[in-house]
């Protein structure tokens, strides 16, 4: 393999998987991915860019792969996702403010959802069912801290949200204590790094998924995991 490949990260961080601290990159994809670069001297260069430019970049191939991206039929028809490209499974959650716990009734049905306002993060995929669900009142915030301010302010009934993203984003906060978690969860979703099918060049999707599946299988990789992860 020759040449330098750029992988495209969203510009909000997202610990611990992808975050800035003292000044540096850093968070458990980033370590994993440079890890495997390292191991078979590829010269990977990071970029961060807001999701929505970094999702055109990526079909157009300005970009050869964008880290942490779900999975959906549209997607696929731009970026090839391949199983040993798989950086974690995310789980997927509505969270609602305890003080309107007993409101929500929630089995699993999304039809029960119809009545609530959902607030969404816009760019984000939920899954097909909750993507392609037009009966649901859904109302996008441009990030996190939006969709979490919408709820609030009694603007939104409840939230979609990636657990880890969001119990990452409040955890040294009181906000945690606001909100509780809507049994069951939504799905749990595998997150890749997809590889633009435009910019592909000497099978460097097919060649970095090998070498993550080799990668996963060394001690390197649970003392990496373990730093991020609990054991438990």
């Amino acid at each position: 393999m020759s040449g330098e490949y750029v992988f495209a990260i969203g510009a909000e961080d997202y610990p611990p998987y992808e975050y800035v601290e003292e000044g540096k990159l850093t968070g458990f994809h980033i370590e994993l991915i440079r890890a495997v670069a390292e191991k078979n001297n590829l010269d990977i260069m990071f970029e961060r860019y807001p999701f929505k430019r970094a999702q055109q970049m990526l079909k157009t191939g300005k970009i050869d792969a964008f880290t942490y991206y779900g999975r959906t039929a549209e997607r696929e028809k731009d970026t090839r996702y391949l199983e040993g490209n798989i950086l974690h499974t995310a789980k997927i959650v509505y969270v609602v403010l305890k003080s309107r716990a007993d409101e929500i009734v929630f089995n699993g049905n999304l039809e029960l959802l119809s009545d609530y306002r959902i607030v969404t993060q816009a760019g984000f995929s939920y899954g097909h069912e909750f993507d392609s669900a037009d009966y649901l009142k859904k109302y996008a915030a441009p990030s996190l801290n939006g969709l979490k301010d919408l709820l609030l302010n009694g603007r939104g009934d409840l939230g979609i949200v990636y657990l880890s993203d969001f119990y990452s984003a409040y955890k040294d906060t009181a906000i945690l204590d606001k909100f509780t978690i809507v049994d069951p969860p939504v799905l749990e979703r595998p997150m890749y790094i997809g590889f633009s099918k435009k910019a592909e060049k000497d099978n460097i999707s097919i060649f970095f998924a090998n070498k993550m599946l080799e990668f996963r299988e060394t001690d390197a990789y649970w003392t990496t995991y373990y730093k991020y992860f609990s054991k438990e």
